[in-house]
């Protein structure tokens, strides 16, 4: 897949540790392995770092490991893939795929994706002006992120899909009852991307034990951490094991 230069637009080519483009324009690869093309802003965004520990210690026991597997019977192995909001990489590291790249804007999350992920270029970027080439991917994935759908449009070869995972109606639903007065189901909705087609849908779940620590890691990987009153958050605490439904929709789009 083609990386353009974030000034020009020209195709970045690799030379050591640096992407030059045929203007000079040059992006030093960062120690950790990432390429930072992100012209807009030098302080860290995206997940911060207590999201991102938490959420790699939540993944790393394997609880999500059955949505992956999931993913994986969707993609082949001579399949380009860009991973669009790849956070550290989880995902992306395991995606059968020869040819990915993983794109996001949070460095923390990226320090850990190319330490631990040899197999994928990750790019420190806004997945809503990515700098790759028309029609360079065979798939593209959003794993629980905003839609960038004019880039996905954009990038996507003609014969090529989209692969959405979100949250079902139930996901985790018990955890919002502990947190709750009113625990409510996520919203029902469907998802309309313009130059795209449904082409299925798969609904997955599993329910599975959590004990202390890692309720609290999933707690803070979810929006609701944002969301939920001091108070509210203290209950929490005074649970020491909880079963949790895991439920995931996964869309799969086409060119239309």
């Amino acid at each position: 897949m083609d990386i353009l230069c974030p000034v020009c637009k020209n195709k970045l080519e690799a030379f050591g540790r640096s992407y030059r483009c045929s203007s000079g324009h040059n992006f030093d690869v960062a120690k950790e392995g990432y390429l930072n093309l992100n012209l807009k802003s030098s302080r860290n965004t995206g997940d911060n770092p207590e999201m991102i520990k938490a959420r790699k210690s939540f993944l790393e026991k394997g609880y999500y490991s059955f949505l992956k597997d999931e993913v994986n019977k969707l993609l082949k192995e001579d399949d380009s893939l860009v991973d669009l909001a790849c956070g550290e990489g989880y995902y992306t590291k395991d995606f059968i795929c020869k040819d990915k790249i993983g794109i996001d804007l949070s460095k923390s999350g990226l320090k850990i994706a190319s330490k631990n992920d040899k197999s994928t270029l990750y790019l420190l970027n806004s997945i809503f002006h990515d700098p790759l080439a028309d029609k360079c991917a065979d798939k593209v994935i959003t794993i629980f992120a905003p839609i960038a759908q004019d880039e996905i449009c954009r990038i996507l070869k003609d014969d090529g899909r989209f692969i959405l995972v979100r949250p079902d109606r139930y996901h985790l639903y018990e955890l919002k009852k502990v947190i709750y007065d009113k625990p409510y189901l996520n919203e029902e909705k469907d998802v309309v991307i313009k130059g795209l087609i449904r082409e299925r849908q798969i609904a997955i779940e599993k329910t599975m034990k959590l004990e202390k620590p890692y309720i609290e890691d999933l707690f803070m990987m979810t929006p609701y951490v944002n969301t939920t009153s001091s108070k509210d958050k203290e209950k929490l605490k005074a649970i020491e094991e909880l079963e949790i439904s895991f439920c995931f929709l996964i869309d799969v789009f086409k060119k239309s």
